[in-house]
């Protein structure tokens, strides 16, 4: 296919790092203003939440890039997060220096950078509370600190330290709707000289993103693939839809979703045999499998409630419906599994005091959806 402009498909459509020609601000909701005006004001420390894979880490970088970055994945001690911090002032020079906490704070306020920590949930709170305990002042002294979480943990940062209250201010990242989703498409469509007839290609993608703008970014990429297109056309071309959208979404279930739902549907080691369950569709699972099933069957949704769950469990078990304590034991230990045995963001997290479950990866929910040996899959 001949082509234009030097726009390939892989540089206008990313997923994973910073999107240029496809970036949506999402002015409706004025998060970079919001940014821009903590960084000025400050005073507080700024919790920032979001679903994962919904754009934080993008946002946070289109307004902070030249700060201090942390992941939190990577502090496992007060100790730890100061080194990290140390390497970012300095950038690998000045060892001497790197060793002295007391050193690290005074130039880090005295740099004028803003501080960020990623995935703040991933640290324990143990840890949490030392790290808050120790930005405290420095944030007082107006320091620009700010801690990126999921939308259930954004409140860590003063539930780990009551003296913070007051002290932190949130920003809350709501999911993508449907036509910012399409906007990334319009976008990447328009940069490669494709045409999507009334977007309908784009409204079928953007409705299995579940929210997530790195899903669609990587379904736009696949269809261009598919379409044969590697960089911008000379010619305006119209795409045209899979042959199968069954195969389409199948084939893009990432064999990471893979390994961690293998996991969860494994369960804890057993120390019996399990009871199997028969599913309407024939298939036979035990408890765990069946749980996966009435999650998956409710969409799936990224919160349920155990009413939710029980009653999507009447709809995919032939039989009888586990008792409550037999299906809250398994989404303990889906959560403990996640936590402890699956690298990256928890897939699920049952919060017991709420009674809710949250599938905290779209990702492992598109899995569920299109991922699933043998499950009967929407067309």
């Amino acid at each position: 296919m001949p082509t234009g402009n030097s726009n390939t498909v892989g540089n206008v459509f990313v997923a994973g790092r910073l999107p240029t020609v496809t970036y949506n601000p999402r002015e409706r909701l004025g998060l970079e203003p919001q940014l821009q005006e903590y960084l000025e004001d400050r005073g507080a420390l700024l919790s920032v939440s979001g679903p994962t894979k919904t754009g934080k880490t993008t946002l946070l970088r289109s307004v902070a890039d030249s700060g201090i970055w942390l992941s939190g994945g990577a502090v496992s001690s007060k100790e730890e997060f100061w080194r990290g911090v140390g390497e970012g002032i300095y950038d690998g020079s000045d060892e001497a220096a790197r060793q002295s906490v007391g050193k690290i704070r005074r130039d880090l306020l005295a740099s004028d950078r803003c501080l960020v920590v990623d995935d703040f949930h991933y640290i324990e709170q143990k840890v949490q509370l030392e790290i808050v305990r120790s930005l405290k002042d420095l944030v007082f002294d107006g320091l620009p600190a700010i801690v990126a979480s999921v939308p259930h943990r954004a409140y860590d940062a003063v539930r780990v330290e009551k003296e913070m209250t007051g002290r932190v201010t949130h920003l809350s990242i709501s999911p993508w709707d449907d036509e910012e989703l399409i906007s990334i498409a319009t976008k990447g469509f328009v940069a490669l000289n494709l045409v999507d007839t009334d977007s309908d290609l784009a409204r079928r993608l953007s409705k299995e993103s579940f929210s997530s703008p790195h899903l669609m970014q990587q379904f736009c990429k696949r269809l261009c693939r598919e379409n044969g297109i590697t960089r911008a056309a000379v010619d305006p071309y119209t795409l045209e839809a899979p042959a199968s959208w069954i195969n389409f979404f199948s084939q893009s279930a990432t064999d990471t979703s893979k390994a961690a739902f293998d996991l969860l549907a494994q369960g804890p080691r057993r120390r019996t045999d399990r009871i199997q369950r028969e599913l309407t569709d024939s298939r036979t699972v035990d408890i765990y499998g069946a749980v996966l099933e009435a999650i998956a069957n409710t969409g799936p949704v990224l919160s349920i409630g155990y009413d939710q769950l029980r009653a999507s469990l009447r709809e995919v078990l032939a039989n009888e419906v586990p008792q409550r304590h037999e299906v809250t034991r398994v989404l303990d230990q889906m959560t403990k599994i996640a936590k402890e045995d699956i690298e990256g963001e928890p897939v699920v997290d049952y919060d017991e005091g709420l009674s809710t479950l949250h599938v905290s990866d779209p990702y492992f929910a598109f899995y569920l959806r299109w991922g699933q040996p043998g499950r009967i899959l929407p067309d």
